[in-house]
Parts: C-alpha cells; sequence; structure tokens
C-alpha cells in the first residue's frame, strides 16, 4: 500500500486533483514538476530580530556568613605596675651665726717712765718648796732677785739688774744637804693564837 505524501499548501491540492483527474502523462509530469517546485519553494515565516540586546542579568554574589569561633581566649589579669615611692628628701636646717662683732683694741701707748715693784715668797716644809723673790722697776732700770731651796737642802740665790745694756745675773749658794734620817717603819707584831688541848677523861669499866 503506498502512502500519498501530505500535502497542506492550496494550490497544491488543486494541482494533485488536476493530475489525479486527466489522463496526458506530459502534462502530468509538469505538474509533478511543478509540485516539486512549489514544494521546495513554500514561503518560510520572517525570522523576529530583536533590535535591542536581550538583558544580561548577573547572577547576584552572597558574602559567607560569618561563623563566630566557639574558641574563647582567656581573661588577660591587668597587669599593675607598683606605685613609685621617692625618699623624702630632708634639709638640714641651717642655722645662721651673725660674725662676731670686730673689737678694736685700743691703741697702746708706750708709758714714757714705767714704774713697778713686787714681792713673794712660799714656805712650805710638807713639799720643802720655799723660795722668794722681788723685783722692781724704775723707767728703764730693772732690778730684783730670786732665791730657792734645792733638793739637795742648799739655797740658791741669783741677783739681776738690767741697767739698759744687757741683763746681768749673779748666782750665790749657801749651806748643803741636811742630814733627813729615814722614816722608821716598825713592823707589827701578830700573837700566835692560842689553842689548849683537849682533854679526855678515862673511861671506868666495871669489873
Amino acid at each position: 500500500m503506498s502512502v500519498s505524501p501530505k500535502i497542506t499548501s492550496p494550490l497544491a491540492l488543486q494541482l494533485h486533483k488536476a493530475l489525479t483527474t486527466t489522463d496526458d502523462m506530459a502534462f502530468k509530469l509538469c505538474i509533478i514538476a511543478a509540485l516539486v517546485a512549489i514544494v521546495n519553494c513554500q514561503y518560510g515565516a520572517p525570522a523576529y530580530k530583536a533590535a535591542y540586546a536581550a538583558p544580561s542579568y548577573s547572577a547576584p554574589a552572597y558574602a559567607a556568613p560569618a561563623v563566630a569561633s566557639a574558641y574563647v581566649s582567656k581573661p588577660v589579669a591587668p597587669a599593675y605596675a607598683a606605685p613609685a615611692y621617692s625618699a623624702p628628701a630632708y634639709k638640714a636646717p641651717s642655722y645662721g651665726y651673725a660674725a662676731a662683732p670686730a673689737y678694736h683694741a685700743e691703741p697702746a701707748y708706750p708709758d714714757a717712765h714705767p714704774a713697778y715693784k713686787f714681792a713673794y715668797t712660799v714656805n712650805d716644809p710638807h713639799t720643802y718648796d720655799i723660795k722668794s723673790q722681788e723685783e722692781t722697776r724704775d723707767g728703764d732700770y730693772v732690778q730684783g732677785y730670786y732665791s730657792l731651796v734645792e733638793a739637795d737642802g742648799s739655797k740658791r740665790t741669783v741677783h739681776y739688774s738690767d741697767k739698759g745694756h744687757g741683763f746681768e745675773a749673779v748666782v750665790s749658794k749657801e749651806g748643803g744637804a741636811p742630814a733627813y734620817a729615814a722614816p722608821a717603819y716598825s713592823a707589827p707584831a701578830y700573837a700566835a693564837p692560842a689553842y689548849s688541848a683537849p682533854k679526855y677523861a678515862a673511861i671506868a669499866y666495871k669489873k
């Protein structure tokens, strides 16, 4: 069984009908050729071209969610600096002393004619300090003497004078060493203690 091709065009349908009703072979061939040409040249729908560029859409960018770390660091103990104490500065008290007043001695005026006289005597037999002195001055003339008992018991006397041209002395010595008795020390007498011999009574035995 042959299957006829499906003809959808109205003009092709009319030609197909004519071919089926005529016996003219030549005409049929012409008709077939015309149909083939028509089928090959069927009208196609015009392609629609957009006058503008198709919009382009960029994929939305999503930021990755921030995941909080479960690690919790240990609290750091605060560091406290030890307070710095400065040693108290002790200032020594200042004592101001006023300068001693300057005393100006009265000017010494030399005596035009000095004169004086003095004398003394010492006599101590316990220490054997026996001495004496006497001196006088009259202007530039000085004279006097001094005497003393020396350790050997002699007495030495010195007379001196100055008549303005130098010191002059005359020494004299009297006596000798006296006889001193050495002190006598008597040894203490100690009496020996007297002890009485013990007396024992004879024991009487009964017969």
